[in-house]
């Protein structure tokens, strides 16, 4: 099979490496190149990593001032010496089969991408529950995306997935790189998935998502407009590609905005009229520009989206502060 190089994204991950690192080290695929890349941690998580380093030869450490996750994953990327390449983050597990399974389909049907399920993960209660988001999207076989719009909203799950290095950059496929944000694993999935001809997501869960690190940034209501600069950096990818916009950018609308409205819930009270209105202007030039189309209101009630661009204040009233709508659809951590 080919090989793959794992990209891990480091900074202060010390409570929880060494769980990790060993679950990368103990795979039943073993030609790994293990490509740490420490994004100017201020805790032991470097002088984990070398300890990992002086006994296995096949992790490489990049060490870098700080930058923000994008830039850490582009780096690794760009580093890796693999056909394939993998996202790990530092407090999640692997199951010891994860990269045997993936590339085994990868290989077996021709593919670029290659995803599989994974379990949410508590470990302070010991708990694994089955990612129903991925099931949901799942299909026995191989698939295009645009016969399967559900894999659209689907968690994002990028650490959940192989991917052929050749394909990231041919379609110019990374990560966007903005300083301290959060929810970077949001246009890199979209890209990934409408740029992809053949996709397989696994049903079978192969990856224990870590649920309770406060510090994750799910758990930072301070970063107010990073899912905006997320689907700025999507617009910006589509626009360049008018083959895939014309069959993806309805869908595209669909997840901005409910991950504007996810997002709303999440800020605090101080944030949310302040958001709101970007929000509502951002859509009603969607609208005037004439690409919120019939199928759009397929997904999202007309009603609520009438109310967005001409009264956001009623939007607010009717739909944010019942909760009438939302939840957390893409289920970004980092």
């Amino acid at each position: 099979m080919p090989k793959l190089s794992v990209v891990i994204p480091i900074y202060n991950a010390q409570t929880y490496l060494r769980e990790a690192l060993d679950s990368v080290v103990g795979q039943t695929f073993e030609d790994l190149e293990i490509i740490c890349v420490n994004d100017g941690s201020k805790d032991d998580s470097l002088k984990i990593v070398e300890e990992y380093a002086a006994k296995d030869n096949r992790f490489k450490i990049i060490d870098k001032p700080n930058s923000g996750y994008g830039a850490s994953v582009n780096h690794g990327f760009d580093e890796a010496s693999g056909e394939f390449v993998a996202i790990f983050e530092p407090d999640d597990i692997l199951e010891n089969n994860i990269y045997e399974t993936l590339l085994g389909e990868a290989q077996k049907n021709n593919l670029d991408v290659v995803k599989c399920n994974f379990y949410n993960y508590w470990s302070k209660k010991n708990k694994l529950k089955r990612s129903g988001l991925i099931a949901r999207c799942a299909k026995k076989d191989v698939f295009e995306p645009k016969d399967n719009l559900k894999m659209f909203t689907c968690h994002a799950s990028v650490w959940a997935g192989v991917y052929r290095k050749k394909f990231l950059e041919e379609n110019g496929i990374r990560f966007l790189e903005t300083p301290g944000a959060s929810f970077q694993d949001m246009s890199f999935n979209f890209k990934v998935i409408a740029s992809s001809p053949r996709i397989k997501l696994l049903e079978t869960p192969l990856l224990r998502y870590r649920q309770d690190n406060p510090g994750s940034s799910i758990n930072n209501p301070g970063k107010v407009y990073c899912v905006c600069d997320e689907y700025d950096e999507l617009t910006r990818f589509l626009e360049s590609k008018p083959e895939l916009k014309e069959v993806f950018n309805t869908q595209k609308l669909v997840n901005q905005y409910r991950a504007y409205a996810w997002n709303i819930q999440r800020l605090d009270r101080s944030f949310q009229n302040e958001f709101l209105q970007k929000f509502s202007d951002t859509f009603r030039e969607f609208d005037s520009k004439g690409e919120i189309k019939k199928d759009f209101f397929d997904s999202i009630n007309k009603k609520d989206f009438t109310l967005l661009i001409n009264k956001p204040d009623r939007f607010f009233e009717k739909v944010v502060e019942k909760k009438s709508l939302f939840k957390n659809l893409f289920g970004a951590k980092k």
